[in-house]
């Protein structure tokens, strides 16, 4: 088969690590720490995607001037500023960005790969329909196959 003939279905990694938008901002970092995390996925109370969390964001909040969302401050109000006074009411769902990462459940593998290229990021979450996260499909696992389907 071709890359796109292969449905990303085939290839996403059903169970992946993510938050709730409610999720404490002290619970996202404790996370972050667990695996040297560079990133975490938060899905609402009904497993639909609400976006990604990068820790640069996270780093962002914490360290003012640092992240990012530094480079795209308002001058009304800095989000670090924000964070800063919101302290520990900062919530996942305050942070997650990028829900430009989704991919339809019925996509391809050349879909993935144009998305992935398109957006410069390693990963997409993959969605159906109505939104809900169905798995992930990152770049490592789209190698691996092509190599072992002699694609590449």
């Amino acid at each position: 088969m071709e890359p796109g003939e292969i449905p990303i279905r085939q290839l996403m990694h059903r169970e992946f690590e993510h938050v709730t938008p409610d999720t404490p901002v002290a619970v996202v970092l404790e996370k972050f720490s667990e695996r040297g995390r560079h990133d975490l996925i938060v899905l609402d109370e009904n497993g639909g995607f609400v976006g990604v969390i990068l820790l640069t964001d996270i780093l962002g909040c914490v360290v003012p001037r640092l992240g990012i969302r530094a480079k795209k401050r308002s001058a009304a109000l800095p989000s670090d500023l924000l964070c800063m006074m919101r302290g520990g009411d900062q919530r996942a769902g305050d942070l997650a960005t990028r829900s430009h990462i989704a991919i339809p459940d019925h996509a391809t593998v050349a879909d993935a790969l144009g998305h992935m290229a398109r957006d410069r990021h390693p990963y997409l979450v993959v969605v159906d329909a109505a939104g809900a996260a169905e798995g992930c499909i990152e770049i490592s696992d789209i190698i691996a196959f092509l190599r072992k389907d002699g694609h590449l």
